[in-house]
């Protein structure tokens, strides 16, 4: 697993991490790492594993690693609880991301630490190889459309120096950094990537973590570009699924009234999801890094 991140890093390219609630969904992601040949991540936050079922999670996921033979990395996404992380763990998650952000830095550090210490316990024992992935800064919104123009405050953003210390207190892999981005899509504007900030932190760094960007649906590309030039190898997409589900959801059901059979009314919602799926793909630089 940390493999594929690695030869991201080599690469200078970022491994898209996609979110999914429902099955369609989760196809539509697959479809488009098939088709483009691409390593790719499968997220589900806390609320998204209730409702799919955590096991369940793992289980269709593992149906398509077989049915594609892709490298499908099955992520908690801001995983708040040891007792969530436990459960998804116990299912078969091969990577966490501990969000110990909202905390103090003091509380953040020490909570990441148990984290990581219980997982490198969880490792050793069933011989397996977990990613964990820490965050740091204050990371702005949701997953969904805001109205109003995102603001980021200088005290939001990842403290290079602070994230030295992180990496060496904590030992997580990766790390989630807030450079300028947030979560969800503002459409007055306002998600600007802090690229120099990036760069001291990767400095800081060199290389004892893998660098995570979140928010990634709202962030200009030519940013996103930079950002992956720069050392991100992992890039968070959910609003923009989520935006294009509602939008062509509510066109088939106005369009098409009459139809009762699910999947023909999913089957163009699925078609428009895959093709979200493909543009990030290309726009990460993550197409045809799979050496079938």
């Amino acid at each position: 697993m940390k493999e594929i991140l690695k030869q991201a890093q080599l690469g200078k390219y970022a491994v898209g991490s996609f979110n999914f609630s429902t099955a369609e969904t989760l196809k539509a992601i697959v479809l488009a790492a098939k088709n483009l040949n691409a390593p790719i991540i499968v997220s589900t936050s806390e609320g998204e594993a209730e409702f799919v079922g955590m096991p369940e999670a793992v289980a269709l996921v593992e149906a398509w690693r077989i049915g594609t033979k892709l490298p499908i990395i099955l992520n908690l996404d801001h995983g708040k609880s040891l007792e969530k992380i436990k459960k998804a763990l116990a299912a078969g998650y091969d990577a966490i991301h501990f969000d110990g952000s909202e905390l103090s830095y003091e509380q953040n550090v020490a909570k990441t630490k148990l984290v990581v210490d219980y997982i490198r316990q969880v490792e050793k024992t069933f011989d397996r190889q977990i990613i964990v992935e820490g965050e740091l800064g204050y990371l702005r919104g949701s997953s969904s459309l805001h109205k109003e123009e995102l603001k980021i405050k200088e005290e939001d953003l990842t403290s290079p120096d602070q994230a030295r210390d992180f990496i060496e207190k904590t030992g997580v892999d990766s790390l989630a950094v807030v450079i300028g981005n947030a979560h969800g899509i503002f459409s007055k504007g306002g998600e600007k990537l802090n690229l120099e900030r990036l760069t001291d932190i990767r400095n800081e760094l060199e290389g004892k973590a893998f660098l995570v960007l979140h928010g990634g649906s709202g962030i200009p590309e030519e940013d996103v570009k930079e950002a992956i030039r720069l050392g991100i190898v992992k890039v968070n997409v959910n609003t923009d699924l989520r935006v294009v589900y509602k939008e062509r959801l509510s066109e088939q059901l106005e369009d098409n009234p009459e139809e009762t059979t699910p999947y023909k009314i999913l089957e163009p919602i699925l078609e428009a999801l895959r093709e979200v799926v493909e543009e990030k793909i290309k726009l990460f630089g993550s197409q045809d890094k799979i050496k079938l």
